[in-house]
């Protein structure tokens, strides 16, 4: 409101008044008037998948869950030794690029993480693998 009066009197002559410096003042209370506001960090919660893989086309789904930093448990109840043995061995070099661990839950069971989740069982037992 100041500046509009300052406006009118300046045109009718009864205030000298540069244009510039009503320019500069105007520019330098915007500049004033902006609030830096700081978020909190968004913690993300890590989400858990179950994949019960029918044959080794499956492990493609395992580590595609892994390096999009999900915790991921399979069930090998349903296939052979033979193609069980292959998956967890595709699976464990995966784990061992994305720095992460294995652990075994149950028999044919198994929980796999990637870097940043820690796997700690109380006697470690069941940690198979884990890089330090």
């Amino acid at each position: 409101m100041p500046n509009l009066l300052n406006t009118a009197l300046n045109f009718m002559g009864f205030l000298d008044i540069d244009e510039e410096d009503s320019f500069e003042t105007e520019t330098t209370s915007r500049k004033n008037n902006k609030k830096i506001v700081s978020l909190p960090p968004k913690t993300l919660q890590p989400t858990i998948v179950h994949i019960t893989p029918n044959a080794f086309d499956d492990v493609m789904e395992i580590a595609k869950r892994l390096r999009d930093k999900m915790i991921v448990t399979i069930n090998l109840e349903l296939v052979d030794v033979k193609l069980s043995k292959r998956i967890i061995d595709f699976v464990s070099g995966t784990v061992y690029a994305l720095d992460g661990g294995i652990m075994k839950l149950a028999d044919n069971v198994y929980l796999v993480a990637g870097h940043g989740v820690t796997l700690q069982e109380g006697d470690s037992s069941n940690l198979l693998w884990k890089r330090t």
